[in-house]
């Protein structure tokens, strides 16, 4: 990818859209349920006997498949719970790209990180369960450094193409991709820690807005400012 974050991507990540498009295969469409059907399976192994007791070949079992066919979507079983967070990091993306494109750089980010909320909701028990792995199971929170790096990524890159595409902007929509998402990312985890009971879409909403302040002024999300000058110059 033309913006990258190299020194914290594991470059043989895996990332599966999960929306299923009808217009395509019955071959592709058959290969998205098995997936799907391996990952719930996992989740479920995971919740009654916990992450490390349950192995691949328990998961396959109950999806009546071999091992073989587990490899064939996910390199671990760790990459079951991250592989969940990378297909939100696209559906992320393309809500981005939908957003119109006149709106100002933080407002159309904070626009998508709000449908996403729906899809979090949509989801509940699964992203609380997922957190929860990540929380009590030190490979998958080190996984989820390269989870935030892809997401990052991907959202630096989406939004440097709806100011044009210039190169010298990078740095800047990084710093806005970075300190959006670890607001959305604070307020996630604390919907998580409370079971999913509080309402998602208000503690996101009063996250983005304690760093909101100044992103979208008129001109600041597509012009650097002029270099601070030190004290002596």
């Amino acid at each position: 990818m033309p913006f990258g974050n190299p020194c914290q991507i594991a470059l043989d990540a895996k990332c599966y859209a999960v929306p299923v498009d009808t217009s395509i295969g019955l071959r592709e469409r058959k290969k998205l349920r098995t997936r799907a059907e391996l990952s719930d399976a996992a989740f479920r192994l995971f919740a009654e006997r916990g992450f490390d007791e349950t192995t691949i070949e328990d998961i396959v079992e109950q999806v009546e498949v071999s091992p073989r066919t587990f490899f064939r979507y996910f390199d671990s079983k760790e990459d079951v719970v991250i592989g969940f967070f990378d297909d939100l990091g696209l559906e992320l993306r393309a809500m981005l790209a939908a957003r119109p494109p006149e709106e100002p750089s933080f407002t159309a980010l904070r626009a998508a990180l709000g449908s996403l909320i729906d899809l979090y909701e949509e989801r509940q028990d699964r992203v609380v369960a997922a957190k929860r792995l990540a929380h009590e199971t030190p490979s998958i929170r080190a996984r989820l450094l390269d989870k935030h790096a892809r997401w990052e990524n991907g959202v630096t890159e989406e939004l440097v193409t709806r100011i044009g595409g210039d190169p010298s902007q990078e740095p800047r929509m990084r710093l806005l991709a970075a300190v959006a998402l670890a607001a959305f990312s604070t307020a996630v985890s604390a919907w998580c820690t409370s079971g999913g009971r509080p309402d998602l879409h208000a503690l996101v909403d009063d996250a983005l807005g304690a760093v909101g302040d100044g992103f979208d002024e008129p001109g600041l999300s597509e012009a650097p400012r002029s270099p601070v000058r030190r004290a002596n110059d």
